[in-house]
């Protein structure tokens, strides 16, 4: 299931516990509109073209969905956690079909129950993000120090039989 760690050090990621409430939805693909009762779980899901604008797109999407959800005090924080994951997984998870030319989509899904959100990214590769310790020499390298800064935790889970959800938790 990949690497387990505390999703604080360099190079560690962590995954949830397997009771985890979002767990399931993520993996089992069980994603479908929200309830309108406040007390249920929420979950949203968007297949995001691998292109350049897409953290953009999908900045634009947190915004509206946070306002719908009541949820605006997280909207500087959810767009910026999930720009730098979607960002992520153009530069380092996506993959070319050489027949096509035509990339693998991303997968953005936002989760919620009560007060706790959960924003996922999912790309087809396995290679696993590895958080480094920020050199301000090099204009990349700072994605995951700014996801861990900015949300209360976040880590990998991976996919069989390829790839893997980036997420994030806030709440």
């Amino acid at each position: 299931m990949g690497r387990l760690g505390d999703g604080e050090r360099p190079g560690a990621v962590s995954a949830p516990s397997p009771r985890a409430w979002w767990t399931s939805a993520l993996l089992g693909g069980s994603l479908h509109a929200p309830a309108a009762q406040p007390s249920r779980a929420y979950a949203l899901s968007w297949s995001l073209d691998a292109q350049p604008g897409a953290a953009g797109v999908a900045r634009g999407i947190c915004a509206g969905v946070l306002r719908e959800w009541h949820l605006p005090e997280h909207a500087a924080d959810v767009e910026l956690v999930v720009s730098e994951l979607v960002t992520n997984a153009l530069r380092h998870g996506r993959r070319v079909h050489t027949a096509t030319g035509a990339d693998d989509p991303i997968r953005l899904s936002m989760l919620r129950r009560g007060g706790e959100l959960v924003c996922a990214v999912r790309d087809l590769s396995d290679r696993m993000p590895e958080r480094r310790d920020p050199d301000f020499k090099f204009e990349s390298g700072r994605g995951l120090h700014l996801v861990a800064s900015f949300c209360s935790g976040w880590g990998v889970l991976p996919v069989l039989p390829a790839g893997k959800h980036v997420w994030a938790r806030f709440g």
